[in-house]
This record gives structure tokens, C-alpha cells and sequence, in this order.
């Protein structure tokens, strides 16, 4: 928590100071969140405990050594019968002391063996796990970079809009002085003026509410984030056909796999408590050193016996109560529950790769088509103007002309960005994203 606490307060007195230096990229992002990140935190902590199993499992097979000890205070109360027929009360009290170590090695136990594979299953289920909350620290690492940058954006959009609008709205009050104009252009021009304005407070708290997210994710500040290139290649998935990349997802998907080894988990349980039943045999030495003292020792002084055992331990477990039986039962529901996990995962799966294929797919499609829009826009944005200045176009024409081009852009800036997460949604579905996946978008931005 102290880290944490400490990073976060580093972040907040960078941030307040507005420090260029703190200009990062999508992978020195990326780098920080790994560091800060409290969910990742914990990721990587419960892979170091998955990773203990393994021990454990190595642990079943080896011998088992204890120690114990105990002191006593006896007091004997005797009534002795004497030959006459009288009695004779006989009162002794004395210490007993003593100590045992036995050490004891599984010879055969059905079991351990179902156990031990268990174990290991559970450390590489621990492995996946963590692989898989790397895939996600980059798409969530990724999505609050570029929801910052589009954030920003739209703002700059939304201000280049209004000081536009802005300029024609006092051109529209000045013609209409001079009387060269109607008081409909001062009104159409105020009310799309006002509308942005509204705009303008929206796009400036979203942004600042990204900025929030960015900073409680990664710890740095975002400010002077590394934007995309001007120019950024958009190509289709290669290959093309989309049940390849399901297939692909289908024995390479991390979320997959992981429910697999949940399924193999279960499975064993059931081999288990099958097992319970089976004889179980150990090599068992003992040795122990007791003592007696006072008038529990021979001549009210101390004697000492030392015994020595080995031998083997044969335990047939006949009945449990019914707790093996139950037990048996729960694991089997428990299977049936892996089960439908597994299925779920995989339908799960094959719906997300199609949706980020096809988000890839159209996306490309998507970015040429509105990069040639922008292109039209700004010629009819021109063309407008210039019918303006000839009174051929109203002010209304050349606002609505300015509109257009700004949400052109917008769109155009909103489908590079979705372009770009859908690449790496797509790695995510089918288990290959790491950070060469991450360091090839953070090429495209502007250098």
C-alpha cells in the first residue's frame, strides 16, 4: 500500500506541475502500470503461490517427521487388601516426562499420486492465470491510453469548431448591421455557437474523466502522451477467412485453457475421494525416551525407558460417516461445472475473435473511407466558403459545411483508435498478445 500511496502521490505533484518530461508512449505506459497496477498486484502475487503447489506436490512423496513431547503431575490414591482381610490406603505422586520422534514414508497410497497431478495442474493453471492477466493489463492499459488521446481530440475538435462558428457569428452581426444580411443568419449562426459551447463543457469533462482513469490505472500522469502518426497504415486480418482465427482461438485462447485446467482439476478430485477407499500403507519408526520420578519410580527415586520401533501401518478405511460418499458427489457436480464452464469459454471465445476480426476487418475499410471523406469535406468546406463570400451560400450552408468537415474528423480519429484496439483484441482471443503485439502500435504513434 505504501508503494502505491507513494507513486500515486508522485503522479498527482507531476501532474499538478503540467511536466513535459512526463511524455510517455503506449509501451512506457505500459511498463509503469505493471509496477502500479493493484490488480495486476495481485495477479502476480497469486502466481507466486500457484507456483508453491508444485513443492506441495513433490512434498506427498517425501517422509514425515514430528516431535512430541508432554509432562505430567500423578497423583495414586491405592486401597490396598491385606491378607487379614484389612486395608491399606497407599498415596504415591510423582512426574512423568518424556519425548517421541516419529518419522513415517507413504509406501502405497492410491491417492497421492492423483494428488501430486493435481498439484501440478493447479501450478500451471497458476501460469495461465497470470499470462492471462498480462493479456488484460494491456488491453485495459491500452484502451485508457487511447480513450485519453481521443478524449483529447474530440475537445480540439470541439474548440477548432467554436472559434470557427465564432468567426462567422460576428461576421453574420456585422453584416447585418451594415444591412447586407438578415437577422436569420445572427440566429442560426448564435444558436449553433451555443450548441457547441454545450459541447465544448461536455468534451472537457470527459476528457478530464479519462485523464482520471489513465492516472488511477498507470500511475502517470496524462499529459504529453505520445499521439498516432498522421498518416497510419489500416490493413485486413491476414489470413482472411474468420473461422481460421476461430480455430486459432479455440487451441490457443488463454481463457480456454484455463477453464481446461479448472476441468482437469475437477476431474481429479473425483480420482480422489474414488480412492478414499483404498488401503493405505507407511513405513512408521518411532523413538522415545520417557522418565518417572518420585513415588511412581522405583525406591521413591527416577527411572528412565527408552523404546525403539519400526515397523509398517496398514489403514483400511471401512467408514467415513457418509462424508466420503458426499464428498464424492459434490466433486462430480463440480465436474459438471468445469464442464459447462469449459463451453461457456469457448462459445465465449469464438463470439469475441469474430467480433475483434470483424472490428479489424471493417475498421480498415472503415479508416479509408472517412480519410477520403475528410478529403471531400475539406473541398466542400472550401467550396462553401468561397460560395459565401459570393452570396451563393448562406451562413447556415457554411456552418453546416464546417460540422460536417469537424465530425469527419472526429469519426475518422474514433476509427483508428478502434482500429487499433480490435488488433489487439484479436491477439488477446487467440492468446498471443504480449508486449511485441503492444510494441507494434506503439510504432505507429508520432515519433
Amino acid at each position: 500500500m505504501q508503494r502505491y500511496a507513494l507513486r500515486a502521490l508522485t503522479a498527482a505533484i507531476l501532474f499538478a506541475a503540467g511536466s513535459n518530461a512526463m511524455a510517455a508512449d503506449l509501451l512506457q505506459v505500459y511498463q509503469e502500470a505493471k509496477k502500479y497496477d493493484a490488480t495486476f498486484a495481485a495477479s502476480e502475487s497469486a502466481y507466486r503461490a500457484g507456483q508453491e503447489k508444485t513443492n506441495q506436490a513433490r512434498a506427498l512423496w517425501m517422509p514425515q517427521v514430528s516431535v512430541a513431547s508432554s509432562y505430567n503431575n500423578v497423583r495414586t490414591d491405592t486401597e490396598a487388601l491385606l491378607p487379614n482381610n484389612a486395608t491399606r490406603d497407599v498415596k504415591n505422586s510423582g512426574d512423568t516426562y518424556g519425548y517421541t520422534v516419529t518419522a513415517s514414508q507413504p509406501i502405497y497410497r492410491a491417492g497421492v499420486s492423483v494428488g501430486a497431478s493435481q498439484l501440478r495442474e493447479q501450478a500451471r493453471l497458476a501460469e495461465v492465470n497470470f499470462a492471462a492477466a498480462r493479456q488484460d493489463l494491456i488491453l485495459r492499459v491500452a484502451q485508457a491510453y487511447f480513450d485519453v488521446l481521443y478524449a483529447q481530440d474530440n475537445l480540439e475538435f470541439v474548440r477548432a469548431q467554436k472559434d470557427a462558428v465564432s468567426q462567422q457569428l460576428a461576421q453574420a452581426k456585422k453584416s447585418f448591421e451594415v444591412g447586407v444580411a438578415t437577422i436569420t443568419d445572427t440566429h442560426e449562426a448564435q444558436a449553433k455557437y451555443d450548441g457547441i459551447v454545450a459541447s465544448e463543457i461536455a468534451a472537457q469533462n470527459d476528457y478530464m474523466v479519462k485523464q482520471n482513469a489513465f492516472l488511477q490505472l498507470t500511475g502517470v500522469p496524462a499529459e504529453g502522451l505520445v499521439p498516432l502518426a498522421a498518416k497510419m497504415p489500416a490493413t485486413p486480418p491476414t489470413p482472411a477467412d474468420i473461422n481460421d482465427w476461430v480455430a486459432r482461438a479455440e487451441s490457443k485462447s488463454l481463457a480456454i485453457e484455463g477453464q481446461r485446467g479448472a476441468l482437469a482439476i475437477a476431474e481429479a478430485e473425483i480420482e480422489k475421494y474414488r480412492l478414499h477407499r483404498q488401503p493405505t500403507l507407511d513405513l512408521v519408526a518411532q523413538y522415545g525416551e520417557s522418565w518417572n520420578k518420585g513415588g511412581l519410580a522405583a525406591a521413591r527415586g527416577s527411572n528412565s525407558n527408552l523404546t525403539s520401533t519400526l515397523g509398517v501401518q496398514l489403514n483400511i478405511p471401512i467408514f467415513t460417516g457418509g462424508n466420503t460418499s458426499s464428498k464424492l458427489r459434490e466433486t462430480l457436480a463440480l465436474r459438471d461445472q468445469a464442464q459447462s464452464n469449459l463451453e461457456a469459454a469457448r462459445r465465449s471465445t469464438a463470439q469475441t475473435t469474430k467480433q475483434a476480426y470483424l472490428g479489424v476487418q471493417a475498421g480498415a475499410a472503415q479508416i479509408k473511407a472517412l480519410e477520403q471523406a475528410l478529403v471531400s469535406s475539406q473541398s466542400s468546406l472550401d467550396s462553401t466558403k468561397l460560395g459565401r463570400e459570393v452570396g451563393v451560400r448562406t451562413t447556415l450552408d457554411l456552418l453546416n459545411a464546417q460540422q460536417q468537415y469537424f465530425s469527419t474528423k472526429r469519426d475518422l480519429a474514433r476509427a483508428r483508435y478502434d482500429y487499433l484496439l480490435n488488433e489487439l483484441k484479436l491477439s488477446a482471443a487467440t492468446g498471443e498478445l504480449t508486449e511485441k503485439e503492444l510494441d507494434a502500435v506503439n510504432a505507429r504513434l508520432a515519433r
